[in-house]
């Protein structure tokens, strides 16, 4: 009896032994994609990421690309005060090329509603990871507030 559950305890410690290697490198893989832009394979098509009908990023994805956008915004036409502003809808598209994202952005003003203002950004990123959103080149843009500025 003896022999067996030393078998038992040998094959419980091993077993356990492997779930926690995996964990190991199971957790930090998890956490870099969901921090990260998505990387599709298909190459030479254009992917929906996020619309009205497709949600394929998780919340922090929609931030940063947000933030892009806004930083963008900021840099052709702005700088612009933001909370002034309220998010209507959020477009992401991976682009055929790598590393580039097209995002459309469409906002109104808090106050006077009636009006909602388009932008469109093609991005591209210098780096995958989405925490230094900052570091991006404008491809293409077009906004609203370039007519309504000039």
């Amino acid at each position: 009896m003896t022999t067996k559950l030393q078998k038992y305890k040998h094959r419980a410690v091993l077993i356990g032994c492997v779930i926690i290697l995996a964990l190991a490198f199971l957790i930090p893989q998890m956490y870099r994609n969901a921090h990260s832009a998505p990387y599709c394979y298909s190459s030479g098509t254009q992917i929906t990421l996020q619309n009205k009908n497709t949600h394929k990023l998780n919340d922090y994805q929609k931030q940063q690309f947000t933030k892009m956008v806004k930083l963008a915004i900021d840099k052709k036409d702005g700088p612009f005060d933001w909370s002034t502003y309220q998010t209507v809808s959020l477009e992401v598209y991976k682009m055929k090329k790598p590393s580039v994202y097209g995002i459309i952005y469409k906002i109104k003003p808090r106050f006077h509603q009636e009006n909602t203002i388009t932008n469109s950004v093609i991005i591209k990123l210098s780096d995958r990871d989405l925490k230094t959103y900052h570091k991006f080149s404008i491809l293409g843009y077009s906004s609203d507030f370039s007519n309504y500025l000039n």
